[in-house]
């Protein structure tokens, strides 16, 4: 390139940072716009929104009790469940208007997350580069593009408010901006506990950027420098409002039975460093991204164990050694270790092994590595600057392509489902929840097939089977809708929804006998269901086998 051109992206580099602000924002914007025309899921979407009754009345005085006394769906995340309500109240069932909060959320987190580390750094493109990546990155299409998601975008966004209001307090620290700081983090726990961590980032900013402690090295030292055990100090009521949101966290999850057991911790471990190896290959190489991934029928060779810890050690040594000349790698690599922590399986929940929102926040650090890591390497090059502009751009490119690809599978539920069976092997939610798709248009023998091949990922899954019952009843086919409810009573002999189908069918076939049997069941059991089958009982002329 003539070393005119150089000079003009030079010249450009330096002369238009003030436009860096309205690119993240006008940019993020526009890629994400095609959510505004997209439908909900039936997967989480339903019960976050358009199938919880308590949604229906909006935001009320009692919705706002229900959100703060209630837990749900494994986790205490009050101030999500207002902004749903909220977003009910404004656009009622309309999902454009709900996709539309999130994408402001996203963006506004973009822009946030610009400005603080510019104050913190006092390096303008470096910064906009992470916010760019962060903003843009086709992993994060799955917290952005779902709407049962916004407890990510709106623990972010109050996230990156907490990290912009701690670099302002350590500028100039006072009693205001500590409450504030404090204030928003607690915001933030309230929209998601992944934030425990927090507390942890803000010591490693200490170090770097920020330069608050003796002996640090900084680019911008914005504070007058203290101690380890002040700043640790200072971080007490953090490591509070964490230890608070963890226990009630914990609490809620067992109470909802979705701690997995059988796990050694030795086995933890192991696919805890699979997990953090693997969200690095997703992060260079994006691609067969899925809403779900399901575990694996087979553990994972020790071989692959082995050399993914290694791998760690190997980044985690060099990062050590480098802590003085590099600094932002401790805080970059630092960063991604820990707030990762939280959903990495040391403490297995759900019925996913790895999941593409859980790198919404921790890939900052990676971001930052890259940002401030790239130039470092390339020190002393005649056109840096210039090779560094045009790299940037190819891979804005790139991932405007990806996620503008990837967020067109986020359109409606047939579109993420099929995607994700294509690039899944053996997805049992995403099969159960297409089959629930094809009933409910009256395809059911393509509702059946999806439900068969459910069951066949994996025979426990109680849900297919009740799903193919139902199916069955639709078909009329009343003997396999009985042999599936009994598989589903095979691995949960109190299932409320199997006794009662039951004794529908019996009622149906005029075996009043039976039908008292399941009556009587429900009856153990507590359930709502009980009145209505008796009343079925009592007037089989009235009973019908429809939903």
């Amino acid at each position: 390139m003539p070393d005119a051109a150089m000079n003009k992206i030079d010249h450009f580099a330096t002369n238009y940072e003030k436009w860096l602000l309205p690119a993240i924002v006008l940019i993020t914007l526009a890629v994400f716009s095609p959510v505004a025309w997209h439908d909900f899921i039936n997967l989480d979407d339903d019960v976050f929104v358009y199938a919880n009754p308590n949604m229906k009345s909006g935001l009320t005085f009692e919705s706002i009790r229900w959100a703060f006394t209630t837990p749900h769906e494994v986790n205490w995340i009050p101030l999500t469940w207002i902004s749903h309500l909220l977003d009910v109240t404004l656009f009622g069932m309309n999902a454009g208007g709900h996709h539309v909060v999130n994408l402001l959320l996203h963006t506004a987190s973009s822009a946030l997350l610009f400005l603080f580390l510019r104050r913190a750094t006092g390096a303008p493109w470096r910064s906009a580069t992470v916010a760019f990546l962060f903003a843009l990155h086709p992993l994060h299409v799955e917290s952005v593009a779902w709407v049962a998601e916004r407890k990510d975008v709106l623990s972010a966004f109050f996230g990156m408010l907490t990290l912009y209001a701690y670099t302002c307090y350590a500028e100039k620290p006072d009693i205001s901006r500590y409450l504030l700081t404090l204030f928003l983090f607690l915001l933030g726990l309230l929209s998601k506990p992944m934030l425990v961590t927090l507390p942890v980032v803000l010591l490693l900013l200490d170090w770097w950027p920020l330069g608050r402690l003796h002996g640090a090295a900084a680019e911008a030292v914005s504070a007058s420098r203290t101690t380890p055990f002040r700043l640790l100090m200072e971080k007490i009521p953090f490591f509070i409002l964490s230890l608070c949101s963890s226990v009630i966290t914990y609490m809620v999850q067992q109470a909802e039975g979705e701690l997995a057991q059988g796990y050694t911790l030795l086995s933890r471990a192991g696919k805890a460093g699979i997990a953090y190896i693997t969200y690095l290959q997703k992060m260079v190489w994006p691609v067969k991204l899925a809403v779900l991934y399901p575990f694996s029928k087979y553990p994972p060779t020790t071989t692959k164990i082995i050399l993914c810890a290694v791998l760690l050690v190997l980044i985690t040594a060099v990062v050590i050694l480098l802590w003085k000349r590099s600094p932002y790698l401790l805080t970059g690599w630092g960063w991604y270790l820990v707030t990762l922590l939280p959903v990495i399986g040391l403490i297995q929940i759900g019925q996913h092994s790895v999941a593409d929102r859980y790198t919404y926040i921790p890939l900052i650090g990676i971001f930052m590595l890259v940002a401030w890591g790239l130039p470092q390497l390339m020190q002393g090059w005649k056109y840096r600057n210039s090779a560094l502009s045009c790299l940037a751009g190819v891979c804005l490119a790139f991932m405007i392509t990806l996620t503008s690809l990837q967020l067109s599978q986020w359109k409606d539920a047939y579109t993420i489902l099929t995607h994700t069976i294509a690039v899944t092997e053996g997805n049992w939610v995403a099969q159960n929840n297409l089959g629930l798709i094809y009933l409910g248009v009256g395809r059911v023998n393509e509702a059946v097939f999806h439900f068969k091949e459910s069951i066949k990922a994996k025979p426990s899954y109680v849900l297919a089977h009740l799903n193919l019952g139902v199916a069955y009843m639709e078909a009329n086919e009343l003997d396999l809708a009985l042999e599936s409810f009994k598989w589903a009573l095979q691995f949960d002999p109190l299932n409320p929804s199997a006794h009662y189908s039951r004794g529908r069918i019996f009622v149906a076939q005029g075996d009043k006998q039976r039908a008292l049997e399941e009556y009587q069941a429900l009856l153990q059991v507590g359930s709502n269901f009980a009145p209505t089958l008796l009343e079925m009982i009592q007037n089989p002329s009235n009973a019908t086998l429809s939903p």
